[in-house]
């Protein structure tokens, strides 16, 4: 089914809303919601789905709504509604454009699927939790000051495996850190995973 089939919308269609987003121009032609939003057919993400088949069928008031608040960005939110229709989950950009990006716009990018993959854990998307990690973990060896916001915001979502790889990715340069001050914007147990993570290297090496 197309992806494009969203924004057709049919009786009994529900209703995606990304969490709180940036006061912008909306319009939809089917309905009159002024903030962005998507239309999908409850049969696709019933099939795609556990999670929302199991609240569809609860008979509690939530499954009666026509419309369901999925706390990612806007951003996360299509590619989430992409997968559930195709099961594919676009990738960020690669090569080139990539490289070319600074830190800020890579987390933009990263952060989607840092949502992602705590979402996933609670709605049962085994795929979309592995891919996420995956598309993660790829991307921390591009620059040291995003492993240092990766950890940062992993731990803020409780994603404690992704936080542990971030510090894996840093021991190596503990002690530059330490001098630069570049940690200081870091919890202390945050701090302690990332020092700990160096005294195993140096006691491997």
């Amino acid at each position: 089914m197309s992806l494009g089939m969203i924004r057709d919308p049919i009786e009994g269609d529900i209703t995606l809303k990304p969490k709180e987003t940036e006061s912008i121009c909306w319009k939809c032609r089917a309905c009159s919601l002024s903030l962005p939003h998507m239309h999908a057919h409850k049969v696709v993400l019933s099939s795609s789905c556990d999670y929302l088949q199991a609240l569809f069928q609860s008979g509690m008031q939530e499954s009666r709504s026509q419309t369901i608040e999925v706390p990612v960005s806007w951003e996360a939110m299509i590619k989430l509604v992409n997968w559930l229709y195709t099961d594919e989950l676009p990738q960020p950009p690669s090569g080139c454009i990539w490289d070319n990006m600074d830190d800020e716009e890579k987390l933009h990018q990263l952060q989607q699927y840092l949502e992602l993959c705590w979402l996933a854990e609670f709605w049962f998307l085994e795929d979309v939790q592995d891919i996420s990690y995956k598309v993660i973990v790829s991307c921390l060896d591009s620059a040291r000051q995003l492993s240092i916001k990766i950890i940062k915001i992993a731990s803020e979502l409780s994603l404690w495996k992704l936080a542990e790889v971030a510090a894996n990715h840093l021991a190596p340069f503990y002690r530059q850190l330490c001098h630069s001050g570049d940690l200081e914007v870091l919890s202390e147990d945050l701090v302690d995973m990332i020092r700990d993570a160096s005294v195993r290297l140096s006691q491997e090496g």
